[in-house]
């Protein structure tokens, strides 16, 4: 009995979510639902494995994320890599990524009219309520974002 216990303890120590952040695949009706909830404060990040600002970003926003997610931010990325998920997961692991990340595709270009990347989308109440092209400083992110929390 023993053995099964310490057993049992190990395993959900070594759950998923301790092991990281695994990109997955996200459907037009999900990123929608994800963004028209109305009690969400959402910033989503569109970005692309091969985007050099975009990654310089990523530990921001996720150091972003770590300080302002109790206090209600809720923070995804949505990866428009063409070659699916695998694009992004090497960079999302070796940066230790904390907020979920979903693929989405070169869709979103066409769906959301990105026209730069990285791009930022501030969703209050079911609204995008601001847009942010390119890469931004850790003061000015998080200047944006305590303004958007309040």
């Amino acid at each position: 009995m023993k053995v099964i216990f310490v057993f049992v303890v190990f395993a959900s120590l070594a759950s998923p979510a301790a092991a990281g952040v695994t990109i997955e695949r996200i459907e037009e009706s999900a990123l929608d639902d994800l963004i028209q909830a109305n009690d969400n404060r959402l910033v989503i990040t569109f970005m692309a494995a091969w985007c050099g600002p975009c990654i310089d970003e990523l530990p921001i926003l996720n150091n972003l994320y770590l300080k302002y997610n109790e206090k209600g931010l809720k923070l995804i990325g949505v990866s428009i890599d063409l070659e699916g998920p695998k694009a992004m997961q090497p960079i999302v692991d070796k940066l230790k990524i904390n907020f979920p990340i979903y693929w989405y595709g070169e869709k979103a270009v066409y769906k959301f009219k990105l026209n730069a990347i990285p791009m930022l989308f501030f969703v209050k109440h079911g609204e995008i309520v601001e847009k942010l092209y390119g890469r931004r400083s850790k003061r000015i992110l998080d200047k944006k974002i305590k303004e958007f929390l309040k």
